[in-house]
């Protein structure tokens, strides 16, 4: 007898090719026989007349590694039908955690607007990535986790917040890594925009990335600008590639600033040129024309270079808060600002560390609530939420996101966190990818745009990050793969997540399981949670 049987469904391997009618049985959490009018019963059986079977979604850039300690059970990526996230970007991690550096740390997971209890600060000790996501998997996660180590913990657990590295420091950094990628994470990973990791010098992370490339790992990387300084930043990432041989994975590629709109071509066939000289650049991408980040980017990297709080306290003096709104503005000699090509009254106000009612609130909506200009607003914001600001900013045009999007090589990424409208993350507003990024590929760019046939984006959901990772057993549906399937409706599937209400399932994503068991039936959360941490 097979675990499960899934009968009469239109089947799209995860490979491009076209559908195929046939029925699928798994044992033990494997596919072991796919077949038309297969005989032969199943302890669980799924009838998926009128709807296709898929390979579950990898999402190859995801922030759920932190996110699952304080909502274990989250679910809006689950229900999206990604049963594999890759976790551990833009260089932040939970782990490697050392005594001395600690403080450091957890501050700045505070700065992100996870709020800690006394008890979990006291507690939360893992000396490497691996321990930490394998007490998180032991108490039960729906999907697959592959995981990253991020350069942020890295880098504190040796120098703590040190601008300039010494040598004994960066060698300190190189070992702590080494171990880490010993231990199975699949690659490093870092965020060049933001403080402490804007301060590694390009000859420091091409020493990183050696390591890396030792082990035949990942690099991704959140780029230093991806707005004005975009191309300079592309041109940096794969030059450390090119020097150090590490297989480059560029985060969430976009164009942000209306100078930068009408650009992806020129982009694309920038990174395609160096591709072809031989530099293993990868790239992933989610499909918003709004990006979602901290307030905090908005402050000049020189002066926020020893944190926010030597900011915050400096608010009080006139001639210092007017310089700063004029950086804010204008930009400096050595920063160009990202509030000059975009709306500042339309950011969207998703987290913040206090008054949850201004959370869904816009800057200008603000503004006028204080009766102040929106820069203002947003000094006063920092003030009240003690630097603790989440937004989302529309900074991108739908044309490039298409355009980038239908290049053969795109993986489609949420670039968010699975979380649920209730319990820990309720008072949030996030972005809405964090509930609807892979159903609206499916729905809006496949079946209503026509940007993609459906075919091509599955393989971009599934096969193609399982073969940029490694994965073997995943992205695809074929004897012997790990039984992590999706079942939705073609003709209904859509996010319903929108940036004014962000907190919704979508629709149309019927079944999913996960190493063979269902974990979403008829649209609804089963209760088990077979997720397994996959190793490198």
């Amino acid at each position: 007898m097979f675990d499960c049987i899934i009968r009469n469904g239109n089947i799209v391997d995860g490979t491009g090719r076209c559908p195929f009618t046939a029925d699928i049985a798994s044992k033990d959490g494997v596919i072991s026989l796919i077949a038309r009018d297969l005989s032969g019963t199943g302890r669980n059986e799924i009838d998926a007349a009128g709807l296709l079977v898929a390979p579950g979604f990898i999402d190859i850039h995801s922030h759920s590694d932190i996110s699952l300690f304080f909502d274990p059970h989250a679910e809006s990526k689950i229900r999206q039908g990604v049963t594999t996230e890759v976790i551990g970007q833009c260089g932040v991690t939970g782990a490697p955690v050392r005594a001395r550096h600690k403080a450091a740390l957890l501050r700045l997971f505070e700065k992100s607007n996870f709020a800690m209890t006394t008890a979990e600060k006291e507690a939360w000790n893992w000396p490497s990535q691996m321990a930490y996501l394998n007490d998180l998997v032991e108490k039960g996660v729906s999907s697959n986790l592959v995981s990253m180590v991020g350069g942020v913990p890295l880098r504190l657990a040796i120098a703590g917040t040190n601008i300039t590295l010494t040598p004994q420091e960066m060698m300190g950094i190189k070992e702590l890594l080494n171990e880490e990628l010993c231990s199975g994470v699949w690659g490093l990973s870092n965020g060049l925009y933001y403080v402490p990791e804007s301060h590694f010098k390009r000859e420091e992370l091409i020493e990183l990335c050696k390591v890396v490339r030792e082990h035949n790992a990942i690099w991704a990387v959140h780029m230093r600008d991806e707005g004005q300084g975009l191309f300079a930043a592309v041109d940096e990432v794969i030059d450390i590639a090119h020097r150090s041989r590490v297989s480059l994975q560029i985060s969430h590629l976009k164009l942000e600033g209306k100078n930068n709109w009408g650009l992806a071509t020129d982009l694309l066939a920038r990174i395609d040129r160096a591709r072809a000289e031989g530099v293993d650049v990868h790239w992933d991408q989610y499909p918003y024309t709004a990006y979602g980040s901290g307030l905090i980017d908005v402050i000049p990297p020189a002066w926020r270079a020893q944190g926010i709080d030597q900011v915050l306290n400096r608010l009080p003096d006139k001639q210092f808060n007017d310089s700063l709104k004029q950086a804010m503005l204008h930009g400096t000699e050595t920063w160009q600002s990202p509030l000059e090509e975009i709306q500042i009254e339309k950011i969207i106000v998703t987290e913040v560390k206090n008054n949850p009612e201004c959370t869904g609130k816009t800057i200008g909506e603000l503004a006028t609530t204080w009766q102040r200009e929106p820069v203002d607003a947003i000094l006063r914001l920092f003030a009240i939420q003690e630097g603790s600001v989440k937004v989302v900013v529309p900074a991108m045009s739908e044309e490039d996101v298409e355009v980038i999007m239908q290049h053969p090589d795109t993986m489609i990424s949420s670039d968010g966190m699975a979380v649920s409208p209730q319990g820990y993350y309720a008072q949030t507003h996030p972005h809405p990818r964090y509930y609807g990024a892979f159903p609206r590929v499916l729905g809006r760019y496949a079946r209503e745009k026509g940007t993609l046939n459906l075919n091509e984006a599955i393989r971009k959901m599934t096969s193609l990050p399982a073969s940029r990772l490694g994965l073997k057993d995943r992205g695809m549906i074929a004897d012997g793969q790990a039984a992590d399937i999706v079942i939705f409706n073609p003709q209904t599937v859509i996010d319903r997540a929108t940036f004014q209400r962000p907190c919704q399932f979508p629709q149309g994503i019927e079944y999913v399981l996960v190493n063979g068991d269902v974990v979403i039936e008829k649209g609804e959360h089963t209760g088990r949670y077979p997720g397994r941490l996959l190793k490198r």
